[in-house]
């Protein structure tokens, strides 16, 4: 890929970079941009009258603190010149008592004084203050400053001539005259030619001055050389330059003054004798003008000029200080426009930005409350059957302006709606399934008690055994359908119909269930505490345990037996132990159940149910929560699962019991049985009576018998009553009960049926017990 085809992406990168900002810079990036334009607008507009208000400050400070300090010394020079050239040509004529020694020393004083003025001027205004080319100038000023005493020194010792004795003088006076010439570069175009003007006055002065000591030299010589001429001729030729120059640069009352000083009698006198000391020519004997008349004359001439200087001084520095303060509050004009305007867009744009800010913090705000804590608790009212007023639980979020952000408002207003009305449909939805299901649970449980009544009958009427081993094997497993039905109508929030019985025993409670499973020849039941349950907790707990050892038995090998033992805990509570020899599960298996039974973070949910999903365990989880039972999985010693379910003190039941009959407590019987009736597979706990062998029925018992069995039967689960004829008859002691001992060969077929029909005495009454909730004809 070429630079040419990089360079796009890298613009596209760029922009993706900025658009992952928040609204809130991109707001105020829109809001700053136009405002640094009007800045950079801002300052492209007052460059120029600053740099110009800085130039006409310059130029002031030029004037006050150099520029007038400067002209002291020139006009201090021209003086100390002056009477220079009076000294040399005193002492070439030889006249000494005309040596003017005194005004010489008060105007070398003069000179020195003006030139520390000047000094001391630019050392406290610090040559910083000025722009590079007058510090140049300045500083060669000064060091042509520094020679004027060694000249001194030699005029004093020695007689030099004219042009040596003045060169130093006027090397310096033109030095002092071009710092003055820069400042015309300096200013701007409407301070130029007024610096021009006043700079062309100044060496006027300058000039007239030479020509004045030129023609003072000649008079106190009384000669007048050839350099004496060409050079009073070249002063004169320059200064009447510089008058065709100073006059259309001047304006107002200064032209006004300075054309009343070329019309004045003293100006048109020394330019008489100007040309006619240029007309007399060099080389006389004596000075070629009246020397008095041209003193006189001059010296009017010279002040005039000195006045408009001063004037034009003055003049120019008021326009510089006005033309600064015009400029100062032209500045100061824009920049506060600008500002306020900056100052007023930023404040409306922070305005709008917050504003806006907040507008959207408050849909957020909204949304989060809504997602977070509005829907999940109207999702738990409606999955609870509880009727939502969505005008009150979900009421729409206000709209206050209709613009993009009130648009946003009322799409998630939509969205909203359509949450709830989704969740309500989902509710009923799930709600419907769950009626399915319960009228299914309904109908097979109507079914299996149909199934079990005729079961009963056929059993009774039934003389073959092997048909009726068959039989008992279908009557146990109606048994098991009926407990699926039970688990079913359970996980949709309704109740089984099993009513609430007597209390029971733990052991009464573990035998009853493990006759609910289908391997229940396995189950051992070991000693447990003498305590009972109450009748809702027993109810619910038969089918809790039977799940358990249903899991048991399931995930264990056949060869192996499930234990289930009791013991006491203290505080009142007491705990079943399930214990099956089989594969175990893995650490993490073992903490997803017990976080399943512990019911901490589950709640029962069709739409949680998966292909895989352990119904059996989702059952002990709802009874376990609904007792406050306790239900821990962990690893057998013997490499399977062990099962605790802790009995909190509340459901155990403290009331007196009523002291029994003569009973054998007896689960439904198993098709084994039919071989041999046998207890079940472990040891009957304490207090209970060994099961005795059944007699032959007789006809006229029998109706007693039926009684008793339904005033002592729990759910299906017959605690059989020896009849009224063989409670009179002494009881022999049982045998050793076998699980597996095969039927003596001797006994008849009709001693079979009656021992048979002595079990399902029983059964039927409870049955008849757990199928009163429900007709017995289908649910249309």
């Amino acid at each position: 890929m070429t630079k040419e085809q990089r360079r796009p992406l890298r613009w596209l990168r760029l922009l993706s970079a900025e658009q992952r900002g928040t609204i809130r810079s991109r707001l105020l990036a829109l809001a700053l941009i136009p405002s640094t334009a009007l800045l950079v607008l801002w300052v492209g507009v007052t460059v120029t009258p600053v740099n110009d208000l800085i130039v006409l400050q310059r130029g002031t400070t030029f004037v006050e603190e150099a520029g007038v300090p400067a002209l002291e010394v020139i006009s201090a020079l021209q003086a100390e010149r002056q009477s220079t050239m009076e000294y040399l040509a005193l002492r070439e004529s030889g006249s000494d008592n005309r040596v003017p020694t005194t005004q010489l020393r008060e105007d070398r004083a003069a000179t020195d004084t003006a030139v520390a003025d000047f000094r001391a001027q630019i050392e406290e205004s610090g040559l910083l203050s000025f722009p590079e080319e007058t510090r140049d100038r300045i500083d060669r000023f000064l060091s042509t400053l520094t020679v004027i005493q060694p000249h001194r020194d030699v005029l004093d010792t020695s007689t030099p001539t004219r042009d040596g004795a003045v060169s130093t003088y006027n090397e310096a006076i033109e030095a002092g005259l071009q710092l003055w010439d820069i400042q015309e570069k300096l200013v701007d175009a409407d301070q130029a030619h007024h610096m021009r003007s006043l700079t062309s006055l100044i060496r006027a002065r300058e000039l007239l001055s030479q020509e004045d000591g030129v023609l003072t030299y000649s008079g106190i010589s009384g000669t007048f050389s050839t350099a004496d001429h060409i050079d009073f001729a070249a002063a004169v030729g320059a200064q009447r330059f510089l008058y065709t120059q100073i006059a259309p640069e001047l304006t107002g009352p200064d032209r006004a003054v300075y054309d009343e000083v070329i019309g004045s009698a003293q100006f048109r006198t020394v330019q008489s004798l100007e040309n006619e000391a240029i007309r007399a020519g060099a080389a006389t004997d004596d000075p070629p003008v009246d020397i008095e008349l041209w003193n006189s004359s001059r010296s009017m001439l010279d002040e005039s000029f000195q006045d408009l200087t001063e004037s034009r001084i003055a003049d120019i520095t008021e326009q510089s200080r006005a033309d600064a303060l015009q400029l100062t509050l032209l500045i100061a004009a824009l920049s506060t426009v600008t500002l306020a305007v900056v100052v007023a867009s930023v404040l409306y744009s922070s305005r709008t930005v917050t504003w806006l800010n907040r507008r959207l913090g408050a849909l957020r705000q909204a949304t989060l409350d809504y997602a977070n804590h509005r829907l999940p608790r109207i999702t738990a009212r409606l999955r609870a059957g509880e009727k939502v007023d969505v005008d009150t639980d979900a009421p729409l979020i206000p709209v206050d302006v209709d613009d993009e952000i009130g648009q946003v408002t009322k799409a998630f207003n939509t969205a909203q709606r359509a949450a709830v009305d989704s969740a309500t449909q989902e509710a009923k939805l799930r709600e419907g399934v769950r009626n399915v299901f319960r009228n299914i649970a309904r109908r097979a449980q109507t079914l299996v008690h149909r199934q079990l009544s005729l079961l009963d009958t056929l059993e009774q009427s039934e003389t073959d055994p092997k048909v009726l081993e068959s039989l008992f094997r279908i009557d146990h497993l109606s048994t098991q359908m009926r407990r699926n039905a039970e688990n079913l109508m359970l996980l949709t929030d309704d109740r089984p119909s099993r009513k609430a019985g007597e209390p029971l025993s733990l052991a009464q409670a573990a035998r009853a269930a493990s006759s609910e499973i289908e391997d229940y020849s396995r189950v051992k039941l070991l000693p447990m505490p003498t305590v009972r349950l109450k009748g809702a907790v027993a109810s619910d707990s038969v089918r809790l345990l039977a799940e358990l050892l249903e899991n048991a038995a399931s995930f264990s090998p056949p060869s192996t037996t499930v234990t289930v033992r009791g013991e006491a805990l203290p505080h009142g509570s007491y705990a079943l132990e399930i214990e099956d020899r089989g594969l175990g599960m893995l650490p993490e298996g073992y903490a997803a159940a017990n976080e399943l039974l512990s019911g901490s973070s589950w709640r029962f949910n069709l739409a949680d149910m998966r292909e895989d999903s352990q119904l059996g365990l989702i059952v002990v989880a709802t009874i376990a929560q609904r007792h406050n039972l306790k239900v821990t999985l962990r690893p057998s010693p013997y490499n399977g699962t062990q099962a605790i379910v802790v009995f909190p003190p509340e459901a155990i039941d403290t009331s007196p019991a009523t002291p029994p009959e003569i009973t054998v407590e007896r689960t439904r019987p198993a098709p084994a049985e039919l071989e041999a009736p046998s207890v079940t597979a472990s040891p009957a706990p304490s207090g209970t009576a060994p099961a005795a062998a059944p007699a032959a029925p007789d006809s006229t018992a029998r109706p007693a018998a039926e009684a008793s069995a339904e005033s002592d039967t729990y759910k299906g689960l017959p605690r059989r009553r020896r009849s009224h004829r063989r409670q009179q008859q002494p009881v022999p002691p049982a045998p050793a009960p076998s699980i597996s001992r095969p039927v003596s060969t001797d006994r008849s077929l009709e001693e079979i049926r009656q021992m048979m029909s002595a079990f399902q005495r029983g059964t039927r009454t409870g049955r008849a017990e757990g199928s009163n909730e429900y007709p017995t004809t289908e649910a249309r």
